[in-house]
């Protein structure tokens, strides 16, 4: 776990570490706050929203249609960030399956949904990372700030490095 200034930081040097830059595309939920698309504005990838399905979050089957309708086109796919929303969490199961399938990565976006479960399986356990936030409006708050969660040492590691001005060991 990585403690950062908020959640958007934490989804933007993800998505930095994840290959995201100009000429690249990152799908991810069309009902979410303008964080989640800011971040990877950041990058310079584009990106591409999928509708929601009856529980508010990303839907599955419009994810599959847009990710083949991408590949076809030829674009080059980074990552595909679902959002939970709402205290609820989406079908991480079946979309990381249609993403890996697609040869793309699953950041998580558990900002709205900290301590919601799917399947028994916390919000913020699913892709090769994710973003949770402690803004003022969020389930747990400290009316800022926010966290990057990850199994991938590399990962976090080089999001720290980002974070703290990129310095290099000098006297």
């Amino acid at each position: 776990a990585l403690a950062l200034s908020s959640g958007t930081a934490a989804l933007h040097l993800a998505l930095v570490h994840l290959g995201a830059k100009p000429g690249t595309h990152v799908v991810t939920s069309s009902m979410t706050f303008a964080a989640t698309a800011n971040a990877i504005a950041y990058t310079g990838a584009e990106p591409v929203f999928v509708d929601a399905d009856e529980s508010g979050n990303m839907n599955p089957a419009l994810l599959e249609q847009a990710l083949t309708t991408l590949r076809g086109e030829g674009h080059e796919i980074k990552a595909v960030v679902p959002v939970d929303l709402l205290g609820k969490t989406a079908d991480h199961a079946t979309i990381g399956r249609i993403a890996t399938d697609h040869g793309a990565v699953v950041l998580s976006d558990a900002a709205e949904s900290l301590g919601a479960t799917r399947d028994g399986k916390q919000s913020a356990a699913y892709g090769v990372a994710a973003a949770v936030s402690f803004n003022g409006n969020k389930i747990l708050t400290t009316s800022g700030g926010g966290m990057l969660l990850s199994d991938d040492t590399e990962l976090l590691a080089r999001a720290r490095y980002l974070s703290t001005q990129a310095r290099q060991p000098a006297p």
